[in-house]
């Protein structure tokens, strides 16, 4: 579902920002960092998000909560993108390892070999975070449980 919301708005101009901004008023917590989705498709993610001074802490680096929001987004994106119909994931771990300060515009990526799943499993994603050097600030890592949508 999210991926067909995705290619509705992504294909015109200013339509990722709008999916954006949606995402956000969907999952406010993960709005908080303003989100900008590059790139969606099943089992895929590329994620910006932009360096504010709102995301920063007081090393004048981008803060750590804000480095793990990114990387658990972009690891849910690639990991929902792929779900079979009638099935939800929850993330029931997460741990993040923080290698460098994080400062200007950054990018995560994740990529997900779990693809229309249609029992209940758990499954482990990571996201990984560069700067705009390339160089890797940090890795995150989602364990997900996905199942049946209960209705």
């Amino acid at each position: 579902m999210i991926l067909d919301y995705w290619k509705k708005f992504s294909r015109y101009p200013g339509g990722k920002l709008v999916f954006g901004w949606m995402l956000g008023f969907f999952i406010p917590y993960s709005g908080s960092i303003t989100p900008e989705i590059q790139e969606l498709e099943v089992g895929y993610a590329k994620v910006l998000m932009r360096d504010r001074r709102r995301l920063r802490n007081h090393l004048n680096s981008l803060h750590a909560a804000a480095l793990m929001n990114l990387a658990e987004l972009t690891s849910g994106l690639a990991f929902i993108s792929g779900l079979g119909k009638g099935m939800q994931a929850i993330v029931t771990h997460f741990e993040v390892d923080y290698l460098k300060k994080g400062r200007g515009d950054l990018i995560a990526e994740a990529k997900s070999e779990f693809v229309g799943i249609e029992e209940e499993k758990k499954c482990q994603i990571e996201a990984i975070i560069r700067d705009a050097q390339d160089n890797i600030v940090a890795r995150g890592k989602a364990t997900w449980l996905i199942r049946p949508t209960k209705l």
